[in-house]
């Protein structure tokens, strides 16, 4: 009894301790968020979802993400967002305190180059902390100036469509692979998560591309893509709302000891690539040379034409060996993901117009012959019959206008302002937001993009040779600027054209064989039947506009639940 009496006048003393303690909490956050808003003033003037002063749009953003998947893309939900509250071409989000980075949303074509070309903006840090466990502190992605330069120099000749072409019989490989896989599962009659198989065959082409390493993972677990793989699953998401699983220091510790292990395995790999580049090795030199052959033979001319005393910072060997192994685990990461998606989505855009499919199959007949079973060893031959594929290019273009696979995060400085545009008629500072530019909210603006939701390939043809009576675009020539999934200017993506050249690959050594379906409702009720309740990421709404395929944020742009799909052999 004195034992219970005991424990309850301990618990009864200890109740105004605990008030006190919520009442300095509460108290706390309402004086932080009133001085975090003074000290943003600004953001009363600016275009921006319904504010509130101490939660900011954090309520605006709930109310319209009821409507959506728990799951989405951020970028949808900003897209969402412009639309229903009828907002200009760049706005204010301010998510404190959930998000310490308020944020200045632009869908502005004009403004993005501006930003990217005449006012500089640099990359923001949000990008680093987001990603960095992946790729690096010296990954080209985040850094600037010269170590920036020095990576781009270094690396830009393995990435060069002229070299690209001599690796086209390796990439023919690869995805000869993938088709034998399709067919398995033709013939098995047995579902297929299409993203994963996808990414496993983009992650065999980056290792020849970049490494000349066979990884094999489409048939074999591989240690580097196991190690790559288990880091992007440690990525916090971006939707969650409880900060502290963004500071799990059990992530933390994870993280780091897969970086060490990833660090190791590439540092193994580029010092062999070093000796064989050792005259006395005797190793023979071929014409067909992946990126980092090429990197240490741009860094070996470059120490002997620019010694590392004329640069500020000496690029020893060491600095040189940090750099590439960041630099390849970029190029993995970031040239797998967006090739594997896109051609999942190809897959599924053309599966509901069976037009486009029809014409896209015919232009392939056309240039490599009838028989889809041939078609390898004509590219192999003449790897140049890529670039004659209008059509089939068309088919990329507006798939990643549809589903882009990443939006810039820049970081807004002073005196650097956001030209006034029809939209918002006066200069907005970009001190001291997080600009992003949403190229999602870009590409689906019937601005830039007539009827956007349609999919309609012929509007990134000529307007001569727009064909389509149906092509909602008609005669309007559509902006460069207005089509940016790899972004433009001098920190456009180093491995765009690696990307345009495997998926014309892909899809010719498959179109004509497969007919590939998504297969979402089978997938659901699956996944019900086993207990897992309504996809969606936890939510009762599992679409986007009717499209269950939407995009989710896993480190980068995914289809939803890795595009389940059904596979069938064509009669050929």
């Amino acid at each position: 009894m004195a034992v219970f009496s005991s424990y309850g006048l301990s618990t009864w003393h200890s109740r105004p301790a605990i008030v006190a303690l919520l009442a300095v909490v509460l108290i706390y956050f309402i004086v932080n968020s009133i001085r975090y808003r003074r000290q943003f003033k600004h953001f009363l003037c600016q275009a921006k979802p319904p504010h509130s002063l101490l939660l900011g749009n954090i309520p605006a953003l709930v109310k319209t993400s009821m409507s959506l998947p728990l799951d989405i893309h951020p970028h949808i939900l900003f897209t969402t967002i412009q639309k229903e509250y009828n907002l200009p071409d760049a706005f204010v989000v301010d998510m404190w305190p959930i998000s310490r980075f308020p944020q200045l949303v632009v869908t502005d074509p004009v403004a993005m180059k501006h930003f990217t070309q005449k006012q500089y903006l640099p990359k923001h840090i949000f990008i680093h902390n987001f990603v960095g466990h992946i790729i690096g502190p010296n990954s080209m992605l985040t850094t600037e100036d010269e170590a920036w330069k020095r990576s781009r120099s270094l690396f830009n000749p393995g990435f060069a469509n002229a070299h690209l072409m001599t690796l086209v019989g390796a990439i023919v490989d690869d995805t000869l692979v993938f088709c034998e896989k399709l067919g398995e599962f033709a013939d098995r009659q047995e579902l297929c998560l299409l993203e994963e198989e996808a990414t496993r065959l983009t992650i065999d082409i980056i290792g020849r591309v970049v490494l000349d390493a066979n990884l094999n993972s489409q048939r074999t677990e591989n240690e580097l893509v196991t190690l790559f793989r288990r880091a992007i699953s440690w990525t916090p998401s971006f939707n969650e709302l409880n900060p502290f699983n963004h500071w799990n220091p059990i992530r933390m510790i994870v993280t780091r000891v897969l970086a060490r292990r990833m660090d190791a395995y590439l540092g193994r790999v580029i010092d062999a690539r070093i000796a064989a580049h050792d005259p006395s090795s005797g190793t023979t030199q071929t014409r067909r040379k992946p990126a980092i052959d090429l990197a240490i033979d741009e860094y070996l001319d470059q120490q002997q034409t620019k010694p590392s005393s004329s640069s500020s910072t000496p690029f020893t060997a060491q600095t040189f060996k940090r750099e590439a192994i960041d630099n390849m685990k970029t190029f993995i990461f970031a040239g797998h993901d967006t090739t594997s998606s896109s051609i999942c989505y190809v897959y599924h855009l053309l599966s509901r117009h069976p037009k486009c499919l029809a014409r896209v199959r015919a232009e392939h007949d056309t240039l490599f012959g009838s028989d889809p079973l041939q078609a390898a060893d004509k590219i192999r031959q003449q790897p140049h019959l890529l670039n004659q594929l209008p059509y089939t290019l068309a088919i990329i273009k507006e798939t990643l206008r549809l589903f882009p696979p990443a939006d810039p995060a820049r970081q807004g400085m002073k005196g650097a302002t956001l030209p006034p545009s029809p939209s918002h008629p006066h200069p907005i500072p970009t001190e001291p937001y997080l600009v992003l530019f949403n190229i999602h909210g870009m590409h689906h603006s019937a601005t830039h993009y007539p009827s956007p939701e349609t999919f309609s390939p012929v509007r990134f043809l000529p307007p001569s040779q727009r064909d389509d009576p149906s092509c909602p675009q008609g005669d309007v020539e559509i902006s460069p600027d207005a089509w940016r999934p790899f972004e433009r200017a001098p920190r456009a993506c180093i491995g765009q054209d690696l990307a345009m050249i495997e998926l014309r690959v892909i899809m010719v050594l498959t179109l004509r064989l497969f007919d590939i379906e998504a297969a979402y409702e089978e997938w659901d009720r699956e996944q019900e039947r086993k207990g897992k309740g309504k996809s969606g990421g936890g939510g009762g709404v599992n679409t986007v506009n009717g499209e269950r395929a939407y995009q989710m944020l896993i480190a980068s742009a995914k289809p939803a639940a890795q595009m389940p799909a059904r596979v069938r052999r064509r009669k050929v």
